[in-house]
């Protein structure tokens, strides 16, 4: 599943702080964000612990058929978040999961959730670029996504390739770069920004859409997303040697712009590592 409209505010552009001055402002942020999101995931599904426990799955249809049959297949999520909700749906579609995010305090969450729904998951504090507790060559699939808060995507490509084995498959899955760049008015679609600008976009971070069905989260930190287009994923994945197997671009079922809904919302790649 794909957060929509992460962030909200208005954006600037700018470029004058390290890789990792920005993964400390984005961690800090989400660091902060992560308890209430938590909260509100709670109230707003009562069930969630009972849901997973009896095997519910959470997850994009898609990306459940591109993904294949994951039984007794060893799965890493990269972003796994506080909820874990993706994480626990791949475990409950039989894949033996470890699960990573940048943020301890998401990851401390996520192992709450976990001891409550009575899984066995893995998680592990990481950074999804580099992904540094991981071994060479451990898992046969790779789950990516919320490629929007990693800068270095070539580098991240690199990671995953690493950790996978040999025939491992990576399933990446964003929102589209195109769409992201579209507004729908009154007057048509309107281009909101330049496609090949992939500068650094700074915000004041107020939650994600959940948090005004709850009353609005007013943390107001600085936080950073990236840009992607497509040309960058692709050449990303290629460029580390996994062979981009599928590209399947999807409409959002939420979308009720006449305009937009005409167009693909989400994109999700399945690449492929040879087998040496």
């Amino acid at each position: 599943m794909i957060f929509k409209g992460i962030v909200r505010g208005m954006k600037e552009t700018k470029s004058s702080l390290t890789k990792t001055e920005h993964l400390e402002m984005s961690r800090k942020a989400w660091d902060a964000y992560h308890p209430y999101y938590t909260s509100f995931k709670l109230k707003k599904r009562p069930d969630f612990h009972r849901f997973f426990a009896e095997g519910g799955v959470e997850l994009n249809d898609v990306e459940v058929k591109l993904a294949g049959d994951v039984k007794g297949k060893k799965l890493l999520d990269i972003c796994c978040a506080g909820d874990a909700a993706q994480a626990f749906s791949w475990e409950n579609l039989g894949a033996k999961v470890v699960a990573c995010d940048f943020s301890p305090v998401a990851i401390e969450l996520a192992k709450r959730n976990a001891e409550k729904i009575g899984s066995r998951i893995e998680f592990k504090v990481a950074d999804a670029q580099i992904l540094a507790p991981i071994a060479d060559n451990q898992f046969d699939i790779v789950y990516a996504t919320y490629v929007c808060w990693l800068e270095d995507l070539v580098q991240a490509a690199r990671a995953w390739h690493r950790i996978l084995k040999p025939g491992g498959r990576l399933l990446l899955s964003l929102n589209h770069p195109v769409v992201e760049s579209l507004k729908e008015t009154d007057r048509g679609l309107t281009v909101t920004r330049d496609y090949f600008d992939n500068s650094p976009e700074y915000s004041s971070f107020t939650g994600t859409p959940i948090a005004d069905e709850y009353g609005g989260w007013d943390g107001n930190l600085p936080i950073v997303e990236f840009f992607h287009s497509l040309a960058d994923v692709i050449n990303a994945i290629a460029g580390t040697g996994l062979c981009i197997k599928q590209m399947v671009e999807t409409r959002a079922p939420e979308e009720q712009s006449p305009l937009l809904s005409r167009l693909p919302k989400y994109v999700a790649y399945v690449a492929g590592k040879e087998v040496s």
